[in-house]
Protein backbone atom coordinates (compact mmCIF):
# COMPACT_ATOMS: atom_id res chain seq x y z
CA UNK A 1 0.00 0.00 0.00
CA UNK A 2 1.58 3.07 -0.92
CA UNK A 3 1.46 6.38 2.02
CA UNK A 4 2.49 8.96 -1.03
CA UNK A 5 3.87 9.86 -4.47
CA UNK A 6 6.19 11.23 -6.66
CA UNK A 7 5.42 12.75 -10.14
CA UNK A 8 8.10 12.92 -12.96
CA UNK A 9 7.12 15.30 -16.13
CA UNK A 10 9.62 13.97 -18.12
CA UNK A 11 9.13 16.89 -21.17
CA UNK A 12 9.91 19.83 -18.60
CA UNK A 13 12.56 18.00 -16.56
CA UNK A 14 10.27 18.64 -12.91
CA UNK A 15 9.65 16.40 -10.09
CA UNK A 16 6.72 17.08 -8.01
CA UNK A 17 6.17 15.81 -4.57
CA UNK A 18 3.50 15.41 -2.53
CA UNK A 19 3.20 17.65 0.37
CA UNK A 20 2.00 14.27 2.28
CA UNK A 21 5.67 12.70 1.54
CA UNK A 22 7.56 15.98 3.03
CA UNK A 23 4.96 16.00 6.22
CA UNK A 24 5.66 12.66 6.70
CA UNK A 25 9.60 13.46 7.15
CA UNK A 26 8.93 16.28 9.52
CA UNK A 27 8.42 18.88 7.26
CA UNK A 28 12.34 19.52 6.06
CA UNK A 29 13.62 22.61 5.11
CA UNK A 30 15.85 20.88 2.95
CA UNK A 31 15.87 17.06 0.96
CA UNK A 32 17.72 15.23 -0.57
CA UNK A 33 17.67 12.14 -3.28
CA UNK A 34 19.32 9.13 -2.81
CA UNK A 35 19.34 5.72 -5.07
CA UNK A 36 19.27 2.45 -3.67
CA UNK A 37 22.19 0.37 -4.75
CA UNK A 38 20.14 -1.42 -6.41
CA UNK A 39 18.97 1.12 -8.84
CA UNK A 40 14.57 0.16 -8.21
CA UNK A 41 14.09 2.51 -5.37
CA UNK A 42 14.39 6.30 -5.41
CA UNK A 43 14.96 7.57 -1.43
CA UNK A 44 13.47 11.02 -0.42
CA UNK A 45 15.17 12.00 2.85
CA UNK A 46 15.34 14.95 5.06
CA UNK A 47 18.77 16.83 4.47
CA UNK A 48 20.59 19.74 7.34
CA UNK A 49 21.81 22.03 4.98
CA UNK A 50 21.44 23.55 0.79
CA UNK A 51 24.39 22.86 -1.02
CA UNK A 52 24.77 20.78 -3.83
CA UNK A 53 23.05 17.79 -3.08
CA UNK A 54 19.94 19.35 -1.56
CA UNK A 55 17.07 20.75 -2.10
CA UNK A 56 15.20 23.85 -0.24
CA UNK A 57 11.47 23.42 0.82
CA UNK A 58 9.53 26.69 0.85
CA UNK A 59 7.43 27.23 3.76
CA UNK A 60 4.80 28.13 1.45
CA UNK A 61 4.18 24.33 0.50
CA UNK A 62 4.16 23.14 4.15
CA UNK A 63 0.75 26.25 4.33
CA UNK A 64 -0.99 25.31 1.49
CA UNK A 65 0.18 27.80 -0.61
CA UNK A 66 1.97 26.34 -3.26
CA UNK A 67 3.22 22.72 -4.08
CA UNK A 68 6.87 21.37 -4.19
CA UNK A 69 8.30 20.91 -8.25
CA UNK A 70 11.82 20.47 -8.65
CA UNK A 71 13.90 20.79 -11.75
CA UNK A 72 16.55 18.33 -12.56
CA UNK A 73 17.11 17.10 -15.91
CA UNK A 74 20.10 14.95 -14.47
CA UNK A 75 17.98 12.57 -12.50
CA UNK A 76 14.95 12.47 -14.90
CA UNK A 77 17.62 11.27 -17.74
CA UNK A 78 19.28 8.71 -15.38
CA UNK A 79 15.76 7.56 -14.86
CA UNK A 80 14.66 7.87 -18.25
CA UNK A 81 17.65 6.29 -19.42
CA UNK A 82 17.13 3.37 -16.44
CA UNK A 83 13.82 2.11 -17.29
CA UNK A 84 12.86 2.86 -20.97
CA UNK A 85 10.51 5.96 -19.84
CA UNK A 86 9.21 8.02 -22.49
CA UNK A 87 10.75 11.27 -22.38
CA UNK A 88 7.56 13.03 -23.58
CA UNK A 89 5.46 11.38 -21.12
CA UNK A 90 4.73 11.87 -16.96
CA UNK A 91 5.07 8.86 -14.27
CA UNK A 92 3.63 9.06 -11.06
CA UNK A 93 5.10 6.52 -8.37
CA UNK A 94 4.07 5.34 -5.33
CA UNK A 95 6.30 5.65 -2.13
CA UNK A 96 5.97 4.18 1.72
CA UNK A 97 6.92 6.60 4.21
CA UNK A 98 9.42 5.11 6.87
CA UNK A 99 8.99 7.24 10.00
CA UNK A 100 11.53 6.14 12.25
CA UNK A 101 14.04 6.89 9.36
CA UNK A 102 12.55 9.89 8.38
CA UNK A 103 12.38 8.60 4.20
CA UNK A 104 10.19 7.83 1.95
CA UNK A 105 10.93 5.05 -0.07
CA UNK A 106 9.72 4.97 -4.09
CA UNK A 107 9.94 2.08 -5.89
CA UNK A 108 10.76 2.85 -9.60
CA UNK A 109 9.51 -0.39 -10.93
CA UNK A 110 5.82 0.76 -10.42
CA UNK A 111 5.91 3.93 -11.85
CA UNK A 112 2.61 4.29 -13.99
CA UNK A 113 2.21 6.67 -16.75
CA UNK A 114 -0.30 9.47 -15.36
CA UNK A 115 -2.84 9.86 -17.88
CA UNK A 116 -3.06 6.37 -19.29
Amino acid sequence: MADTYISFYLRNNRIHIFVDALRGIGSPKYVCFLIADDGKNLILSTYKKKDFHSHRVPQDVYHGKRSLELASMRLCQILTAEFGWDSSKSYRIPGRLVEDKKIVVFDLSRAAKIGE
